[in-house]
């Protein structure tokens, strides 16, 4: 066999794979669409009781689209502000947002309503198209029910202390760190959608950390998810090694 025979054979093989694997991608594509919309995984949480890491694995498990710190950043670029003023803003009292804008921002106003304004529209945007797990932040409260899945995590006090101390925070620090958090949290939710992030009717499933383990805690959310919204389970089982995860930047225009 020629050398250019060789080569032209596998030229021929090679886009019949990738022929294949673009086929059977559009087919999946189709399948998921016929299921219908599929849901947001809202996951609210205190301050040292494993909620953004149980978020984390979820989204893995589920083959989700993970917005955490990532909201961080699109509210920025979509404000055109510095993401740190966006950062010291995230999920604080209008009060605090008042205060540090004051001391810190020049030029460019960028006030609590602004936030506010740009935070929900990316929070819709991402729940709009679904297969979203999405940390904090209101979301359990800005998106409609049958299209959401909402998730409390807590911890006692004592072993949140512990998780923070873990990480390398003296006592002290870890008991200010989480009172400050606390207080900034509730304050958000109850200023923005006068509410209060401890009332467990807000949530479909409430979870302490302190009884269950982080693993345990992923797999009742992911079957609850499931149970909630059939065609999650449906298209994970029906789902192919090729498939790939939409990015962030992709979810959100």
């Amino acid at each position: 066999m020629s050398e250019e025979m060789y080569e032209s054979r596998a030229i021929a093989q090679l886009v019949e794979q990738q022929w294949k694997k673009w086929l059977l991608l559009t087919q999946q594509r189709t399948a998921k669409e016929a299921l219908g919309p599929f849901p947001t995984v809202a996951i609210s949480r205190e301050r040292g009781s494993g909620g953004g890491l149980i978020g984390k694995i979820v989204a893995d498990r589920l083959g989700f689209v993970l917005f955490d710190s990532e909201i961080v950043d699109h509210v920025a670029r979509a404000a055109d502000v510095d993401r740190m003023v966006v950062a010291h803003m995230d999920e604080r009292s209008q009060r605090s947002i008042k205060e540090w804008t004051e001391r810190v921002v020049q030029g460019k106003r960028f006030s609590a309503q602004g936030y506010m304004a740009h935070l929900t529209k990316t929070i819709l945007a991402a729940g709009e198209k679904g297969n979203a797990v999405i940390i904090g932040r209101g979301a359990h409260l800005l998106l409609p029910v049958e299209r959401c899945f909402r998730v409390r995590v807590i911890a006692p006090m004592v072993t949140r202390i512990e998780r923070l101390c873990a990480s390398g925070l003296k006592r002290a620090e870890a008991e200010s760190v989480i009172a400050e958090t606390d207080r900034q949290r509730t304050d958000f939710i109850r200023e923005n959608f006068h509410e209060s992030d401890s009332d467990p009717l807000l949530y479909d499933l409430v979870i302490n950390t302190g009884e269950i383990a982080f693993e345990t805690a992923t797999e009742l959310i992911v079957r609850a998810v499931e149970t909630k919204f059939p065609q999650v389970l449906q298209a994970r089982l029906t789902a192919s090694p090729v498939s790939e995860r939409p990015t962030v930047a992709e979810r959100i225009p």
